[in-house]
């Protein structure tokens, strides 16, 4: 898995700088301290260090994204209900579509308030608008449920321990910039919204993927948004 998701997962250059570009006001400085919740295999631990300056530390729950992480940042093993960090660890904790991996919303909100700061941020990285809107929505259907609600959930349990919702802003990425690329990064299955789905209806959308990706413009974009919490 961690594998497929390094290749089915991977963004460019300039979209990571778009994100950190988005980012930058929400974020610490050099003295700072930033929590990376959700790492996966690190493909931004180590543009928030630069971006920043800042100590970023990175937590992740799997052993098979944690094995295949870069030498260089500091990596703890932990979920996001349980965090193994002292209170007010952190002046910002950045989550990249980990959100719907969480089983205790009630216990999040409160792990997220007490590792961040007084005045603090939480950046939330995902996609939250209409799952229509998706690029991989047409194939997959039943894959993306409606985060917006996800969203608004956990938006109300943090606003209850003082951590209110300030922001949110829309980001443009490239998914794909060719009919290959758009077939090989959905082979992958490295989403876990389609490494959940049953191998039948997989497989039936990646046969729809090869037959489609052909006659699509490319590149293929998608909008994810960057939700910003003040603590």
């Amino acid at each position: 898995m961690a594998d497929a998701y390094l290749r089915g997962r991977n963004l460019r250059a300039a979209d990571v700088a778009a994100w950190m570009t988005a980012a930058a006001p929400h974020l610490p400085g050099p003295a700072g301290r930033i929590l990376d919740l959700g790492a996966g295999t690190g493909r931004f631990t180590a543009a928030l260090a630069q971006a920043t300056r800042a100590t970023v530390i990175a937590c992740e729950p799997s052993a098979a994204m944690r094995a295949v992480f870069p030498a260089g940042p500091g990596l703890v093993a932990g979920t996001a209900e349980n965090l193994p960090f002292r209170r007010a660890s952190f002046d910002a904790v950045w989550a990249s579509q980990m959100l719907h991996h969480v089983r205790d919303l009630e216990a999040f909100a409160r792990d997220i308030r007490h590792v961040l700061r007084p005045g603090g941020h939480l950046l939330l990285r995902g996609g939250y608008g209409a799952p229509e809107m998706l690029p991989l929505h047409r194939w997959f259907p039943g894959a993306f449920a409606d985060f917006g609600a996800l969203l608004a959930a956990v938006t109300t349990r943090l606003a209850a321990l003082g951590v209110s919702r300030t922001a949110r802003i829309e980001v443009p990425q490239r998914y794909a910039g060719s009919a290959g690329e758009l077939v090989d990064k959905v082979a992958t299955r490295s989403l876990s919204n389609l490494a959940t789905l049953p191998d039948d209806v997989f497989a039936a959308g990646l046969h729809a993927v090869r037959r489609d990706a052909p006659g699509l413009s490319y590149p293929l974009n998608e909008r994810l948004d960057l939700v910003i919490f003040t603590g």
